[in-house]
C-alpha cells in the first residue's frame, strides 16, 4: 500500500488509542466519526432522515418505529472515488484493509480494535442509519455464515464473545450481527454492526417488550407480545456468552432437523447506568430475507423495530396512514422463525 496511506492509517490509530486509553472507547469511536466527516468519506447525517413513531392504536406502550433514508441504496456502492483501480483483493470485498485504500482514494481509514483473541478494524459507515454507525469489521477475510449452516462457518461462541465483549466496552450503545439472509450485505466478510443510541429516544420496540418480562436468571426470557421470537439474556458479560454460548448449543441440536434453514440476528446492548449488558438471539428463516410488502433486507435494526425505508412510495405511505403500526408488526411476523424450545 502507498506510504502516505500507511502513515495516515498509522498516525491517526495511534492517536485513538490513547484517546481510548484515557476516555474509552466511545471516545475513540466519536473521534473516528469526526475525522471521517472531515475527509468527506462519511456522505449522510441523520439529521437528513425524518423518523417516525408509529403507535397501536389501543395501547400507546407497543410501537414500531420507521424512518425514510432515500439515501440506503447508494450503502452498495460504498463512498468515494473509484476511478483509479487497482488489482482487487477478495473480489473487491469493501471490508478488507487491502481494497480500502484504492476503493477509497484514501478518504476512508479504520481503527484498529483488539478483542482477548482477535482484531477488528472499526469503519465508520457512510450513510449511518442511527448515530455513529459503525462496522466492526474483521482483519481477516472471514466468511459471516454461522457453523449451523456449514463446517467452515463461525462458531457461534466465538462468535457470541466478540459481539458481546465489544459491546461491553461500549455503554450506550447497541451492537448487531445479521446471519446471512437475515440482513447481512456483505456475507463474505465478517462483522458487526454498532451504533449509540439516539438521545431523544426511548427504548426500542423489542426492548420494550422485553422489559414487560419478568426477570430470570438461569434460563433465557422468551420475549412475548411481539412478532418475532427471541430468547434474551441478561447481566454480566463472560456470563452472559457462557449461557448463551450453551443453550443455543443444546437448541441446535434439538432443531438440527430444521438449522439447514435458519440464520439469526445477535443484538446486545449495555447500558450507561450499569454494568449488564443484555443479549437478544433472534433465529431467522434463510428463505425470508425481506419482509412482506417491503424490498429491503430485514438485519438487526428492523428486528429492534425500527424499519428503514427508502422508496418514495413508502414516505407517501407513511404520510398519509398507508403504513401504520399493523403494518410493520404483519412486516416483522412474515419473517418470524419460531424458536421450538419444547
Amino acid at each position: 500500500m502507498p506510504l502516505e496511506f500507511e502513515k495516515a492509517w498509522s498516525d491517526l490509530n495511534a492517536e485513538l488509542q490513547q484517546l481510548e486509553q484515557g476516555a474509552g472507547l466511545p471516545a475513540a469511536l466519536h473521534a473516528l466519526e469526526a475525522h471521517q466527516r472531515q475527509t468527506g468519506f462519511i456522505e449522510g447525517t441523520i439529521d437528513q432522515l425524518e423518523r417516525y413513531t408509529l403507535y397501536h392504536p389501543d395501547d400507546p406502550t407497543r410501537y414500531f418505529l420507521a424512518q425514510y433514508n432515500p439515501r440506503r441504496a447508494l450503502r452498495f456502492a460504498g463512498s468515494g472515488s473509484r476511478e483509479a483501480r487497482s488489482p482487487s483483493h477478495e473480489n473487491g470485498c469493501f471490508l478488507c484493509r487491502e481494497n480500502i485504500q484504492w476503493q477509497q482514494q484514501g478518504t476512508q481509514l479504520g481503527y484498529r480494535i483488539e478483542t482477548r483473541e482477535r482484531a477488528y478494524f472499526a469503519l465508520m459507515n457512510p450513510f449511518p442509519l442511527l448515530p455513529a454507525h459503525v462496522v466492526m469489521a474483521a482483519t481477516g477475510h472471514v466468511p459471516q455464515d454461522w457453523r449451523f449452516k456449514e463446517d467452515t462457518g463461525l462458531d457461534v461462541a466465538m462468535l457470541l464473545e466478540d459481539l458481546v465483549q465489544l459491546g461491553d466496552r461500549l455503554p450506550g450503545h447497541l451492537g448487531f450481527y445479521n446471519g446471512v439472509n437475515a440482513g447481512a450485505t456483505i456475507p463474505g466478510h465478517l462483522h458487526y454492526q454498532f451504533f449509540r443510541r439516539p438521545e431523544d429516544q426511548g427504548p426500542f420496540p423489542l426492548e420494550a417488550a422485553a422489559a414487560k418480562m419478568a426477570e430470570r436468571k438461569v434460563a433465557p426470557v422468551i420475549v412475548q407480545d411481539y412478532p418475532l421470537d427471541a430468547a434474551i439474556w441478561k447481566g454480566e458479560a463472560q456470563n452472559i456468552v457462557a449461557r448463551a454460548s450453551d443453550w443455543i448449543a443444546l437448541w441446535a441440536e434439538r432443531n438440527r432437523s430444521r438449522l439447514d434453514g435458519l440464520a439469526a440476528n445477535f443484538i446486545t446492548s449495555r447500558n450507561v447506568e450499569d454494568d449488564d449488558v443484555t443479549l437478544y438471539f433472534v433465529p431467522r428463516d434463510r428463505a425470508k430475507p425481506r419482509a412482506a410488502r417491503f424490498s429491503n433486507l430485514v438485519g438487526g435494526i428492523e428486528v429492534l423495530g425500527e424499519f428503514v425505508l427508502s422508496n418514495p412510495e413508502d414516505k407517501a405511505g407513511l404520510d398519509e396512514g398507508g403504513i401504520d403500526y399493523f403494518t410493520l408488526e404483519a412486516a416483522l411476523a412474515s419473517v418470524r422463525a419460531p424458536i421450538e424450545i419444547d
